[in-house]
């Protein structure tokens, strides 16, 4: 009986990771169709900023910044370009999702290091989409990847523009440092939950279909 009960768990296991393989086709589609338009309405948000908001010295002072978003905003279109073609082909390596996600939260490092800093962008908000996208592969695994990585990037974009961590001047304020590192580590916690709760969902569902098929077949 028992040999039995384990038989059937590696069957429900097998089943279930080929069915969340195949979603992981759809979520990355999803994903890098989600990064291309956040891309593209950030940038736009930038560009708007830059040429209509400021002028003068502030424009000129903006400028290096601007670069930055530019050289950015070409990366992250080009992997999410890249990855489509992967997609439709039907190629998508376990490591891929690991590797794009890294592209993102170093892009997103990156640019608000290059900003001044947490304090000084709102950029800091992107590290919880990228948590977020994480979610859509249904994979808990790089959902963990993600948040830890996500931790560790705000970190350095903290380090990027503090000169020591451990005396009592910070840029960064050590509770604004805190409240972000709790925040993306409890929306972690919150899709890796609702990515376990997909396989519960899907085989109640399945017993109850099962159920009713028996009911109606007597």
């Amino acid at each position: 009986m028992d040999s039995l009960s384990e038989l059937t768990g590696e069957v429900r296991d097998r089943q279930w990771f080929i069915v969340r393989r195949w979603q992981t086709y759809t979520g990355e589609l999803r994903a890098l169709i989600l990064r291309a338009i956040a891309v593209v309405v950030l940038y736009a948000c930038q560009l708007g900023h830059h040429f209509l908001v400021l002028s003068g010295e502030a424009r000129a002072a903006n400028l290096r910044f601007q670069q930055g978003a530019t050289a950015v905003a070409v990366l992250l279109l080009v992997v999410s370009l890249l990855t489509l073609l992967l997609v439709l082909k039907r190629f998508l390596p376990a490591w891929l999702p690991f590797l794009t996600t890294a592209i993102d939260l170093l892009a997103i490092s990156a640019l608000v290091a290059l900003a001044g800093g947490p304090m000084m962008t709102s950029l800091t908000g992107a590290f919880y989409l990228v948590v977020a996208m994480a979610g859509l592969r249904f994979d808990l695994k790089l959902v963990w990847a993600a948040t830890l990585g996500a931790m560790v990037a705000y970190l350095a974009s903290v380090g990027a523009v503090d000169d020591s961590w451990f005396d009592a001047d910070h840029v960064v304020p050590l509770v604004q440092q805190g409240v972000a590192l709790a925040c993306i580590g409890a929306t972690g916690i919150v899709v890796g939950q609702v990515v376990r709760l997909a396989r519960t969902l899907a085989e109640q569902y399945q017993q109850r279909v099962d159920l009713q098929q028996a009911k109606e077949a007597k």
